[in-house]
């Protein structure tokens, strides 16, 4: 985590190119144009690393997850929270879902932009009920 934090952060600190064409900005003043500005980047390294995998980005952390899945496939863990997880559970639990604050109840969450969260979270309370027979008028899943 420490390599991972310390690669973003030295790629954060280089300079990076500004989001509009500075070039014509300068062309309109006075001043010229200086070596550096010439020879800025199109895009900043950091959102390279923001679409890297993490092998490519962080191949230490990468190593040690191997390490652990390779452990948790040895074994037999008769913890339900450490038992094995499927790649579609990792590949939705891993989602830009994640990124999102969303707290409250779907159609009552304390911050805008939650449509697709309510959305999956209505799923989930429909399958929860259909999956133990009940009925929603009398039960409410959450």
């Amino acid at each position: 985590m420490a390599m991972a934090l310390r690669r973003l952060t030295s790629s954060i600190n280089k300079p990076t190119s500004p989001l509009i064409n500075t070039a014509s900005l300068y062309r309109m003043s006075s001043s010229s144009l200086s070596a550096q500005q010439k020879n800025h980047k199109s895009h900043p390294d950091w959102i390279k690393q923001l679409n890297d995998p993490l092998e490519v980005v962080d191949p230490e952390i990468e190593d040690i997850i191997e390490l652990e899945k390779a452990r948790q496939w040895k074994g037999l863990e008769l913890i339900p929270s450490e038992n094995f997880t499927s790649l579609a559970v990792m590949q939705a639990v891993g989602s830009v879902m994640t990124n999102k604050y969303s707290e409250g109840y779907p159609g009552a969450r304390y911050y805008g932009g939650n449509e697709y969260i309510d959305m999956a979270e209505t799923l989930c309370q429909k399958r929860a009920l259909e999956a133990f027979g009940l009925d929603p008028t009398k039960w409410g899943g959450t």
